[in-house]
């Protein structure tokens, strides 16, 4: 309490009795009492124009104890500077510790307010009717309140470090497990890729073999019938000729031309020429394709081609469909798709 007074008396004897602050460039009167030089100076040019209060010209009245005071004799008060400078820095003598309506040292705290109060303030209507407590008692107690709160926004602040450490964990699994899919997805598209290189080649080759083979067929069962149109015609010929004979000449032996027509038959093909190639070409995963396109249009959604009306864009899976393994038919603007989906 010795220290606190101490400081007390050293902040009364650095504050300027006009201003209520800390001295600055102080300066002494004739009878010893100490002001700012800019408050002194104006309080006399304040009291410069008022008539019947200057005794001696040139004086002025001191504003502490009215005595006059030459104004040339102001004199520069160092030591009080220095006491100024001290009370200044003195850490419980800051400006913001003291009232700023009565300039008294913030001594109790209004927990109604919760704001610190002077002890005139204490006095006073607007807090006299509220709970106060010491300074230093309210600065306890909400130290430990302080204290409970920042221990809770510490493990506030840990829970969420390891929440935001779990969910880095779980982007970074997430984006390698979507890495790996898409270089399975790559590779499994590369492997297929191979595969219907493979497939077509093998399918033309087929495809190559079968009209080979047919068209081998063919050709010699054009050969045959071109040897029997042959045939056919010179035996027209040979009768053509008889019947142009004169009449005994062309009665003559008749048997033999006779026999040759009863002899002749036409020799058919023996193997029908195919109506498709047997060698049918099957992409893998083709038919699951146009099966979920059908899947995928099945909805019914009105077309903005007024000429089309209330005619679905694409037909259900169910109307698409002809039959077993028929064609499906999408319509697509002014056109249509014609595919085959087998069964």
């Amino acid at each position: 309490m010795e220290a606190v007074e101490l400081a007390r008396k050293l902040q009364e004897e650095a504050t300027c009795s006009i201003c209520l602050d800390y001295f600055t460039d102080p300066v002494m009167t004739a009878c010893g009492h100490n002001f700012c030089r800019a408050c002194i100076q104006l309080s006399w040019e304040k009291a410069r124009g008022k008539k019947g209060r200057r005794k001696r010209k040139g004086s002025f009245p001191c504003p502490e104890c009215r005595e006059m005071s030459p104004q040339r004799n102001l004199l520069p008060n160092r030591l009080l500077t220095k006491v100024a400078e001290m009370a200044r820095q003195h850490p419980g003598l800051q400006k913001q510790d003291l009232c700023q309506e009565h300039h008294e040292p913030l001594k109790l705290f209004c927990q109604k307010d919760q704001s610190p109060i002077c002890v005139v303030c204490r006095e006073s209507r607007e807090h006299r009717l509220h709970r106060v407590l010491p300074a230093e008692e309210a600065v306890q107690g909400y130290k430990l309140k302080l204290e409970e709160d920042m221990e809770y926004l510490r493990e506030q602040i840990t829970r969420t470090g390891n929440l935001q450490a779990r969910e880095e964990q779980s982007l970074a699994e997430w984006q390698g497990k979507v890495k790996e899919r898409r270089e399975r997805i790559v590779l499994e598209f590369e492997k297929m890729n191979l595969y219907l290189v493979e497939e077509e080649q093998r399918l033309l080759q087929a495809l190559e073999t079968e009209e080979d083979e047919t068209a081998s067929r063919l050709r010699e069962s054009m050969a045959c019938l071109d040897r029997q149109g042959h045939s056919l015609e010179l035996l027209l010929l040979q009768l053509e000729e008889r019947s142009t004979q004169a009449p005994l000449q062309m009665l003559q032996d008749m048997k033999e031309p006779l026999s040759r027509k009863s002899n002749v038959s036409v020799q058919c093909p023996e193997v029908a020429p195919p109506t498709r190639p047997r060698t049918v070409c099957r992409v893998p995963g083709q038919i699951e394709v146009l099966r979920g396109f059908l899947g995928k249009w099945a909805p019914r959604a009105r077309t903005s081609d007024p000429s089309l009306g209330d005619a679905p864009l694409y037909p259900l899976a169910s109307e698409a469909t002809n039959g077993g393994g028929g064609s499906a038919s999408a319509l697509a603007g002014d056109g249509h798709w014609l595919f085959t989906v087998p069964s």
